[in-house]
Order: structure tokens, then sequence, then C-alpha cells
């Protein structure tokens, strides 16, 4: 079936086969293609990279050869030009790289016209960069870490601070050694460590 042969029927009777499918006034083959370019209309607008596009069409329709896949993809993309957006990114860039040429370009000529287009070009590089966006507060600077060791003391819960353990007395680190290893007594050597830690 030549790419021509969808190309080439009216508007009307592609309207007429989304409305009523049962009673489409296609013939057979122009509705396996029709279908086949919507499919691959859709595949498109979520996988915009033609080889991923053509490979799922591919697997979809298992006895497309390569060429009709991509030549689907192509049709679609030229029939429902609605759904595809531009690669903004790939503009972007490429408009990007041509200011800081053209800026480099007149900045050796020296001249007076060049510096006019050299003050045109930044005027442009301003309006593409656009303004910096204010930066938003990392969460996760915001964050207080608070880590505790419960200790049941008299039927009581105890939160000790780690962060403060180390600040605390030798006299109350000898407490807390009872408490948690029930009465092997902490020597200074061991409190210093724990107070240099």
């Amino acid at each position: 079936m030549s790419r021509t042969a969808l190309e080439d029927v009216k508007w009307e009777m592609i309207q007429a086969h989304f409305q009523d499918p049962s009673n489409s006034p296609l013939s057979p083959e122009k509705q396996e293609i029709l279908d086949r370019v919507v499919s691959a209309a859709k595949i498109l607008a979520k996988n915009p990279t033609q080889s991923h596009a053509i490979a799922i069409h591919r697997c979809l329709y298992r006895d497309l050869s390569y060429s009709q896949a991509a030549e689907d993809i192509r049709l679609s993309a030229k029939l429902f030009k609605t759904m595809h957006t531009f690669d903004y990114d790939l503009i972007r860039s490429w408009l990007l790289e041509s200011i800081l040429e053209n800026i480099k370009f007149c900045r050796d000529r020296g001249t007076d016209q060049a510096k006019k287009i050299i003050s045109a070009e930044h005027a442009n590089l301003l309006r593409l960069v656009g303004d910096k966006p204010e930066e938003l507060p990392d969460p996760r600077r915001n964050e207080k870490h608070e880590f505790y060791i419960l200790i049941n003391n008299d039927n009581r819960d105890v939160k000790i601070n780690l962060n403060t353990l180390k600040d605390l007395p030798t006299a109350t680190l000898k407490e807390l050694n009872r408490a948690i290893y029930g009465g092997n007594e902490i020597t200074e050597a061991d409190a210093e460590d724990l107070m240099n830690t």
C-alpha cells in the first residue's frame, strides 16, 4: 500500500470513519492504514524519539517492516501535527549557540556596527536565558535531626539526646551506664571517650 493511499483520502471520509467505524466509507486496507497511523501518533506523542516510537510501533504490529513502521510514524507526524510539540530544549540550545557565535564573531571585528550587533545579541541572550529563578529552600537543609536513646528508669521513659550526650558531666554518664548496662561502672577513660565522640 503506497503512502499516498491514505493521504489522498478526503477528510470527510476519514471523519465519517471516526464517527461510525462499523459503517466506514473507507476500504478495509485504508482502515488498517488509518488505524496504524493513529496508533503511531499516540506512540509518538508519548515517545517523541522516532527510533523508540518505531520500535514500539513494530512491537504492536509484528508483521510490519522497519521501513513501513518508519513511514507510519512519518505520516502520523504529518497528519496529526497538533499532537506533537517541538523539542524546546534543542531549539533553545541551538539559539543560544547561535547568539554566542555571533557575539564572538562581532567581538573579533571590533567595528562600530559589530558593537551594535553585540549589544543586540546581549539583549537576545538575556531574553533567552530569562531571569534567574528564585532558589527554593532545600527542605533537607532545614530539617533538624535528633536522635534519642530511650531509657526506662523507675517505669519512666527518659529520652537522652545523642547530640548532647558528649556535653553531659561524667557523673551523669556513670548513671547512664548503670541504667543501660545494669551496674557495670563506666571508667574515667570510657567517659572521656564518650565525651570526645
